[in-house]
This record gives C-alpha cells, structure tokens and sequence, in this order.
C-alpha cells in the first residue's frame, strides 16, 4: 500500500457535536489547572512519558519510570537506551509544554524537537534530518515514501494544509496523524507526532492529552487505519475518550457522571461553527 499525498489535505475531522464536546472538556479542566499544580503535574508528565515509552516498547513500568525521572535511579536489569528514551520524552515534553501563541510549528521546530527525542539514541546524521533509506511499518501494508526529496516536499505540504486549519483540535490531530503517516525521520515518528500534537493544544492555551495506557492497544489500531485508510474516524474516536478519561481524573470526577456533565454542557450551547 503506497503512500497518498491526498491524505495530508485539509477537510473536516470533526464533526460540530464532537467539537462542542472536546471544546466544553477543555472549558471544564482549563491548561491553568495542569500547569499551576506542580504536584500534579509532574504524576501527570510521567504517565505521558511512561505511556509514551510503552508505545514505541520500552521496557520500564510506571514505577520505573517514576524513580528514574524523580530521583535519577535507573532500573539495573534494563537497557541504558530504554533510560534515555524516557529521559528525552521528558526533555521533550519540558519544551512543548512551554509554547505558546507566538511559538511556530513548522519544520525547524519538529527537526528540533526530534533531536531532543533521539540525543543518544541515533547517530547525529539522523537526528532531525530526514531520512535516506526506506522504512517498513509493523503490522501494516503501508509503505512510506523512500525519497529525501519527496519527503522534504510533502512535509512543507503538510504544514501549509495544517495552517489552513482554525480549530485548535483539528489542528492538533491533523498534525499528529500525517506525522506519523509521513514518517520523515529514520525513527522516532510518532514520538515526534505525539509531541506536536500536543504543541498544538498547549500553543492554544488548551490542555494536552495525556495519552492513558489502558488505550495503547487503541491508539495503534486508529493509527494504524490512519495509516491504511486515510480516514479520521478510529483516531478521533481514540482522542475523544482519552481526553474524557483524563479531564475526569484531573478534576477528582468519575468518568461516567463527567462524560454526562460534558454532553449536557455541550448540547446547550449548540453547534460549533466551521473551522
């Protein structure tokens, strides 16, 4: 399965009552809310960093995690570039968890946040540049693009259609799914994906999701079909509940009485206009 330049285009991802929602979610648990509890804050970086790690394989558990990125004890039994991996994404986040309305995301920016990502991890002629060699995606028939020049290409393409949005989700997912569709660097694409997802929301004043490791097994299957179809649907899906999930924990709610509490808010106020 080749790749399809269509796929980068700009159409609706959301529909207006799926944009009332996440936008009545985000109302509820405010960026002040995560930002302004260091406690908080940091329980919550660390399951970013854990659950982010565990995608891409990485072999330390929560608490592992914990001890390596609070005290700096690495777990003895484990590689040194699992340890590096968590310590990067933690680097990582730091840095876009700091954007804002004047920060731009385009392709200096991603190539930056992509060294960050794989200090130590690939040699430094990979780091943040595009890659020269074909790659093949697990458990896909997908088969990304193999030229440099092609890839430098659709990657301009991609943030140009990503301006053309003004809906800060959209934005976000946009970038997140063709990210990681495109798979310009020689690894580390969703990791990067991930990350300016989460610039995107942060750059919008809007919580980030904080990627919940009981939806692992779902967020491959959406990127994956992503992958394989072009179409939204199962990573929208994916965003939605993840967002509910954690917007309920942060606030001390349970799921069922916030996700209920969300949809009256957001049925009160209408559709959403287009963006």
């Amino acid at each position: 399965m080749r790749y399809e330049a269509s796929h980068l285009n700009f159409r609706r991802i959301l529909s207006d009552e799926l944009r009332s929602k996440l936008r009545a979610i985000a109302k509820a648990c405010p960026i002040g809310t995560v930002l302004t509890d260091n406690r908080h804050f940091e329980e919550w970086m660390v399951d970013f960093v854990y659950t982010s790690a565990k995608i891409e394989g990485n072999t330390y558990d929560r608490v592992d995690t914990d001890n390596l990125l609070r005290l700096g004890i690495t777990a003895g039994s484990k590689r040194y570039s699992d340890a590096k991996m968590i310590v990067n994404l933690r680097e990582a986040f730091s840095l876009v968890m700091q954007s804002d309305a004047k920060t731009e995301l385009n392709e200096d920016y991603l190539c930056e946040l992509h060294k960050v990502l794989m200090t130590e991890l690939l040699p430094p002629s990979q780091q943040g540049l595009v890659r020269t060699e074909a790659v093949t995606i697990g458990a896909s028939s997908y088969r990304p693009l193999s030229s440099p020049i092609r890839l430098k290409e659709e990657l301009k393409a991609l943030f140009a259609e990503n301006e053309k949005y003004t809906d800060p989700f959209e934005r976000a997912i946009h970038l997140h799914c063709n990210l990681a569709y495109l798979q310009f660097f020689h690894d580390g694409n969703k990791r990067s994906a991930r990350l300016m997802q989460t610039a995107a929301l942060v750059q919008s004043g809007i919580s980030p999701l904080f990627f919940k490791d009981i939806l692992i097994d779902q967020y491959q299957r959406a990127t994956v079909s992503y992958y394989e179809t072009g179409n939204y649907e199962l990573y929208v899906n994916f965003f939605t509940k993840n967002y509910t999930i954690v917007a309920a924990q942060m606030l001390g709610e349970e799921e069922v009485e916030f996700a209920t509490r969300i949809q009256n808010a957001s049925c009160s106020k209408g559709p959403a206009g287009p963006g």
